[in-house]
Parts: C-alpha cells; structure tokens; sequence
C-alpha cells in the first residue's frame, strides 16, 4: 500500500465508527508515502448520493447542501471530509511545490447497475414481490399527497469509465473535488421495477410461446 500510486477506495463506512475503515488502518502510512516519497498520486473514494438526503424531488448538484440524516450517510460525508483532508495536507506540507501530493475525488454514485446487479438480472416473480411491497407500503403509511421519492441510477462501466478519465485528468488541488455519477433519467423505484419487468417478459415472451406465470424462467 505504501508504493501505490494510485488507490480507489470502494470500503463502505461502519455507521457506528467515526473514521473511514481505511483511513483508520494505513491513514499515517499514506500520508507518509504522499509526502516523502511523492508515490501517492491519486486517491478515488467512492461515495453514494445518499449524503444529499431528501430533497423532495428536487435536482441536486455536486454543490448542494448535505442533508443526510441516516448513519450511514453521515459515516459517507465523514469519510468523504477526511479523505479531501489528505490532498489539502499534503499541499501544506510541501516544500515549494517539490511534492504535489495526490489529488482526491470523491464520486457519489447513484445506485449502481450492471452484468448480475439490478432489476434486469431479477426474476420476475421477485419483481412482482418488489411491486407489492410498494403497494402495500403507500397504502398502510404513506400520506396520498407525498412526492415520490426518485433516484438516479448508473451502470457500472460508465463509473469506471469516470473514474479512468478523472485520473488520466491534471485538475488544479484544491482540497479534494466530489462528482455525482448518475443517469439523467431519475425514477421513483416502483416506475423502474415495473419497467424492468415488461421488458423481461417483452424478451422472454419473443423468445419462447410460454406464457408468463409469475415465477422465475431460467
């Protein structure tokens, strides 16, 4: 870990812990390999755009107020906040700009979809399960006015593919940067669970004159 150039930092925070796990163990090894040996040139934390909390349905952007109120957000935005501490840390201790220190960028993602992750990957009968619970859910608690609550989403070659062009980049340090990696199609998760199902009985129907039944086809 010490001679890595380049780290991506997919651990998810502990909700009960107030350090980022990674930091906790090889924080003073990191910032010991940025500084004396100028190794460390890049560090990626993926984080969730879940640190924004709800917004009522309104658009976000990577400089909207935080207003996470779960644990497990908040343990994000900590980790988030600690992670930049390193690039801005590195800047002080440099001497006369002889060692950069790496740059930090934090990637919120919406909910990542991808080969085996996903609606599309579900069986349908679990999709009819998914549906029904929302029901059941809107008609026992929620108010008949409440907006629904939507989400972006993002497959997972275009998060890598962000990532690759963010570390190819040469932006300017200023103690650390966030990007929002997300579609620009945000739905509540009811509207894409019952998409995901009319497009797999759309495909499983043209390919087969069985007619669907409720249950998983393999």
């Amino acid at each position: 870990l010490a001679s890595a150039p380049h780290i991506i930092q997919t651990v998810a925070p502990i909700a009960d812990f107030d350090r980022d796990p990674l930091l906790a163990l090889h924080g003073d090894t990191l910032l010991a390999s940025s500084n004396d040996k100028n190794t460390l040139q890049y560090v990626g934390y993926i984080s969730s755009t879940g640190v924004y909390g709800d917004y009522g349905g309104e658009w976000v952007t990577e400089d909207s107020e935080l207003r996470c109120r779960d644990a497990k957000s908040k343990a994000r935005v900590l980790a988030e906040n600690e992670w930049t501490k390193l690039e801005r840390k590195t800047e002080s201790l440099s001497d006369n700009s002889k060692i950069k220190g790496p740059r930090v960028d934090c990637f919120r993602c919406g909910g990542i979809y991808g080969p085996g992750r996903g609606p599309l990957f579900s069986s349908l009968a679990s999709l009819d399960e998914a549906l029904d619970d929302d029901c059941a859910t809107k008609l026992s608690n929620a108010p008949t006015d409440q907006v629904p609550k939507y989400v972006n989403r993002i497959i997972v070659d275009d998060v890598c593919g962000a990532i690759l062009a963010a570390v190819a980049g040469d932006r300017t340090r200023c103690g650390g940067r966030a990007y929002n990696l997300v579609d620009d199609d945000p739905a509540p998760r009811n509207s894409v669970v019952a998409e995901a199902k009319r497009l797999l009985i759309a495909s499983r129907t043209s390919s087969s004159s069985g007619a669907y039944n409720g249950r998983s086809v393999s």
